[in-house]
């Protein structure tokens, strides 16, 4: 069966991704202290704060406020159903949910949690060592929740704009520049992204590998929630063709996220694990650790996919249908 282009597209992305961050390791250390020496004092201040946080609106509040309205969006369309203005909308208004709790929560705080890396601030005030990306750093999960530096957690959640691109770029529409617009959006927001990275270099907060890791890890798990985990496109074929949606769990996208956030915990645990056992700590805590950590993500991983299949046999009468129509025509030549 041949391979979808999008998959080799992504193939293609996150082996250049992973090429770049090794590269990285040879530079980080200078590319994020030439980044501080290069300060721009207002734009990395406005890049920091935050409304949320009682301070004057700063740099990733756009991403918040957009979430506020896709929240609102997300339970109009599933408590009004089919009267809704946003129904048709509601893949997409799902994708985004999806993305920024898998992506700005469960994957950010989850890997800051069990890697540890220390802060430039730390290392250039000789309080901490300096460690690769792909190292263990030395904090520990009980030092904090903000503690470590790879991923840069504020990366992440303005690479969330990214989402919208692909909603204008990929869903079929008779406006004349919607795509143009689509371009156009996903080329802000990666510059937008770029931006709020340097910024945190500036800030002293992350290292240059910790920006590139977040934009990258971002992308490839955003491009997998669109196509192979909520299977955007064959909701939106689904409901072209019949105007509606099939019966499915209330919000089940969400629900789908709380058995994901299970099988991150459980991931949690093993590497955390993995992590005792490499700085020789006591072997109970090693097997509990990993024994813990494996079970948890097996139950996880089983009740997720348990779930999925049950969400994706609603949509499975249009790639039947498709499947039926290409039978159909191969008998016709045959016969012919």
């Amino acid at each position: 069966m041949k391979t979808p282009t999008h998959l080799n597209g992504l193939i293609l992305f996150g082996l250049a991704w992973f090429l770049g961050m090794l590269l990285l390791i040879h530079v980080d250390y200078e590319w994020t202290m030439l980044l501080r020496q290069h300060r721009i004092a207002w734009f990395d201040q406005w890049m920091a704060q935050s409304l949320f946080e009682g301070e004057p609106l700063g740099g990733g509040d756009p991403v918040i406020f957009l979430l506020i309205f896709v929240v609102i969006a997300y339970s109009i369309a599933w408590n009004k159903g089919a009267s809704s203005r946003f129904l048709a909308w509601r893949p997409h208004l799902g994708f985004f949910l999806v993305s920024m709790l898998t992506i700005s929560v469960m994957m950010v705080h989850g890997l800051k949690w069990v890697v540890g890396r220390a802060r430039p601030s730390y290392v250039l005030k000789g309080l901490l060592p300096y460690s690769d990306w792909f190292e263990f750093g030395p904090h520990f999960i009980t030092e904090g929740t903000y503690r470590g530096s790879l991923p840069s957690g504020h990366t992440a959640q303005v690479f969330i704009l990214m989402t919208l691109a692909y909603v204008l770029l990929l869903t079929p529409t008779k406006f004349k520049y919607q795509r143009f617009i689509g371009w156009v959006w996903g080329g802000v927001s990666l510059v937008y992204t770029i931006l709020m990275g340097l910024s945190r270099c500036m800030h002293l907060s992350h290292w240059v590998s910790d920006v590139a890791f977040s934009m990258g890890i971002s992308w490839i798990l955003m491009h997998l929630i669109y196509y192979h985990l909520l299977r955007v496109p064959q909701q939106e074929a689904y409901f072209d063709r019949y105007g509606h949606f099939p019966p499915l769990p209330r919000a089940w996208e969400i629900q789908l996220c709380f058995t994901l956030l299970g099988v991150v915990v459980g991931g949690m645990g093993f590497v955390l694990g993995i992590r005792a056992l490499l700085l020789g700590a006591g072997w109970l805590l090693q097997v509990s650790l990993l024994s813990t950590g494996v079970l948890i993500t097996a139950y996880f991983t089983w009740k997720s996919n348990q779930f999925l299949t049950r969400v994706r046999s609603s949509f499975s009468t249009i790639q039947q249908g498709k499947d039926r129509v290409r039978g159909l025509e191969g008998d016709t030549r045959v016969g012919g």
